[in-house]
């Protein structure tokens, strides 16, 4: 495949074809998402490019063995992960269609990979946001919940943790008529997860931060995270379809954040008693 051209020319080519980079979808750490429409085909349905960019490279001396790898491995890491979980989990109806993945030759840092996908329509966050919160009707709710259950009982019956479940990765296709699960750079397959810090704050199970508090501290956890943190994730944003309310804020209050210190300490004190000295 050959690359794309961003800005006065947005035109990308990829799988055969020419595409029309329209608008930015958004963006992340190591990812940014366009709108793209292809040329001369006015039967093929928009599709969404997810590129994988590379940092801009910094001089200075080459990395000491054992040392955390540069940003521009992790970008090709994060790709190479996205896109192995998408082709393993192909077909559902409840999960982004990946179409195909190409390279673009003319990003300003270098060669970029990129994922094709399907485009979809507003996410279950715009739904929140458009609410006022008061809550989404109990249609979109119980929608909500039979299509997100259905996309994690395939992945997890495929060995896989999504990981990063919140209401961004979740959006509505109009065509289909139902949800369907986006996002799966943080990933992994269960009983070999390669991902030290995983979910959002606000969405994350107490495994999970129990697993993450413990990595800041230098200190490896005994035990993996398993498919269940998808379900604690669900639980809350299904919560926050309801109430209209995001829980994030009630759990960052000073009464919430006091409690929360102290069973921390208390689960670090018991699982490794030389934290008490960090």
């Amino acid at each position: 495949m050959s690359g794309c051209v961003w800005g006065a020319a947005p035109l990308l080519e990829a799988l055969g074809r020419l595409w029309e980079v329209q608008a930015p979808l958004g963006s992340g750490s190591s990812a940014s998402v366009y709108r793209v429409r292809c040329c001369g085909d006015p039967r093929a349905p928009p599709g969404a490019v997810k590129e994988f960019v590379p940092p801009p490279p910094r001089p200075g001396p080459a990395r000491r063995p054992g040392a955390r790898p540069p940003a521009a491995d992790c970008a090709e890491y994060g790709f190479r992960k996205e896109r192995a979980a998408l082709e393993h989990l192909r077909g559902h109806r409840n999960i982004v269609t990946l179409y195909g993945v190409f390279t673009n030759h003319y990003s300003a840092n270098g060669p970029s990979r990129c994922l094709l996908l399907e485009l979809l329509d507003i996410s279950v966050s715009e739904l929140l946001l458009h609410s006022s919160n008061q809550g989404c009707s109990m249609w979109v709710i119980q929608h909500c919940a039979r299509d997100v259950l259905e996309a994690l009982a395939f992945l997890h019956h495929k060995g896989y943790v999504h990981a990063d479940l919140k209401p961004r990765n979740i959006l509505w296709s109009a065509e289909e008529e139902c949800f369907k699960l986006i996002d799966f750079g943080l990933s992994f397959k269960e009983g070999n997860q390669d991902v030290k810090y995983i979910q959002t704050d606000g969405y994350r199970a107490p495994e999970a931060e129990l697993q993450n508090c413990l990595a800041q501290a230098g200190l490896q956890s005994e035990t993996e995270c398993t498919s269940a943190v998808d379900l604690w994730s669900l639980g809350i944003v299904l919560l926050e379809m309801f109430s209209g309310m995001k829980l994030k804020h009630t759990v960052q209050s000073q009464e919430w954040k006091v409690r929360e210190s102290c069973c921390r300490c208390t689960c670090l004190h018991q699982m490794h008693p030389s934290a008490s000295r960090l």
